[in-house]
């Protein structure tokens, strides 16, 4: 009495694996599985040398120390030392804000070109940087997470503090880089790519009008710099380490070019607080050989 029953089932069930699927369809249906994008962080990450285009949300406050080596001046070469700066970013509106810039506590050993002797550089104040204010302008807000910030700058800086060189055969004492101005002027732009690589990138050229000692070829004391960065940045969210890589421009194109690729760590110690180490290796000439750097970040 069981045995009509259990063909009927078997029947049934050959029936749904049997029945044939329409014209032109697969009997089978193959599912996609995307992954889920990224999750990526929202802090904004300051390389050693790019600037973001899109305005500062907080005061910020970067303090570097850099370490060189055949750095060239006008008057000296082969310039090994070291050299601590500070900058500020005050945001004034959501598309307005100005960095106050100050290089300090530059020392060191050069070569003296006219004599070829050493000399010992020391005191307050840059090699090509001068202290400046600059105020940058965010023209285009991004309206989108793939859309691009842009903005322009302009800055002058002016000499404060001059550095010395004492010349360690005969003693004597030369200021060096003791009167300056200059002028700077730029476009940035940053964009965040795919898969939480962000684009940071800035190119513009600085003006000396007025210099002493330090055109790097040794010509004029007045002259003109161009400036290029292309920074690329991975940052996923919550990392404990967001590594970066860095290129950097500086020159005339025909007597001087310094041309430098700067691999970079940062560490987010905290929401307020960023350390960003760096190595920059030199691939032309007039480039220094090396230049190790530290950058500490704080938001206010």
């Amino acid at each position: 009495m069981k045995l009509p029953v259990i063909s009927a089932t078997v029947i049934s069930c050959a029936s749904v694996f049997t029945t044939p699927a329409q014209a032109g369809e697969s009997s089978s249906k193959t599912v996609i599985v995307t992954p889920p994008a990224p999750e990526c962080s929202t802090r904004q990450i300051q390389p050693l040398f790019s600037r973001y285009a899109q305005t500062s949300k907080t005061w910020t406050l970067r303090a570097s120390h850099r370490s060189f080596e055949d750095a060239k001046l006008q008057e000296v070469d082969e310039f090994d030392g070291s050299l601590s700066d500070v900058e500020l970013t005050v945001p004034l509106s959501e598309s307005l804000q100005l960095r106050v810039y100050y290089p300090f506590n530059t020392n060191g050993d050069a070569r003296e070109v006219s004599s070829g002797q050493e000399v010992e550089i020391d005191g307050n104040g840059g090699l090509l940087d001068f202290p400046s204010l600059t105020l940058d302008w965010q023209f285009k807000h991004a309206s989108s997470p793939s859309d691009s910030n842009m903005a322009v700058y302009f800055g002058l800086g002016n000499v404060r503090q001059n550095l010395e060189g004492e010349n360690q055969v005969t003693n004597r004492v030369d200021r060096i880089n003791h009167r300056g101005s200059m002028a700077s002027f730029g476009f940035k732009m940053d964009q965040q790519l795919n898969n939480c690589w962000t684009f940071v990138g800035n190119v513009g050229g600085r003006y000396y009008w007025d210099s002493d000692d330090i055109h790097p070829d040794g010509g004029s004391d007045k002259f003109f710099l161009i400036d290029a960065s292309a920074a690329f940045i991975y940052a996923p969210q919550d990392a404990w380490i967001y590594p970066m890589v860095e290129l950097v421009y500086q020159g005339s194109f025909d007597s001087y070019s310094s041309l430098q690729v700067v691999p970079q760590v940062i560490i987010p110690v905290c929401d307020h607080l960023d350390v960003n180490l760096g190595v920059a290796l030199g691939l032309l000439d007039d480039s220094p050989s090396t230049d190790a750097r530290a950058q500490v970040t704080l938001r206010f």
